[in-house]
């Protein structure tokens, strides 16, 4: 895994005080090795916790997003992508005006539609409310 994408991926574990274990493989076999041993160990799957993460937020999310007519079930790819791009380290308290050249340059002009801009609208204040919630 890259840095950025391991911290992103890993920060909702670390989040949930989880312990993160990255393992090195040489090849498949042995990356598949190495998961079953963790597993077996009590372990849980990166992926797995961050769909967690998100069916604890898509409840409250969907009903924000829906207060004016819009269509979550149909948006929420989208919706989803943008709010995680707003909580990305690089992009971390900026404005969608600030982050969207960079952001048109990373994901091009046709996946930032209104749900993508919605959903870092709404990442940014996510992030806003847990830093004020750490800092109480």
């Amino acid at each position: 895994m890259a840095g950025s994408r391991a911290t992103s991926r890993t920060r909702p574990a670390l989040r949930h005080s989880r312990s993160v274990v990255i393992a090195f493989a040489e090849d498949g076999a042995q990356a598949d090795r190495a998961k079953d041993v963790i597993v077996r160990a009590g372990g849980e799957d990166i992926d797995a916790i961050r769909e967690n993460w998100w069916r604890e937020l898509k409840d409250k999310e969907q009903q924000h997003y829906e207060t004016n007519g819009r269509d979550f079930g149909n948006d929420e790819v989208s919706y989803r992508r943008g709010f995680q791009c707003a909580l990305h380290p690089k992009r971390r308290g900026k404005s969608y005006a600030e982050a969207e050249p960079e952001l048109r340059s990373s994901y091009g002009d046709n996946q930032l539609d209104s749900a993508f801009r919605h959903g870092y609208e709404r990442g940014r204040s996510y992030q806003q409310s847990v830093r004020e919630k750490r800092k109480a």
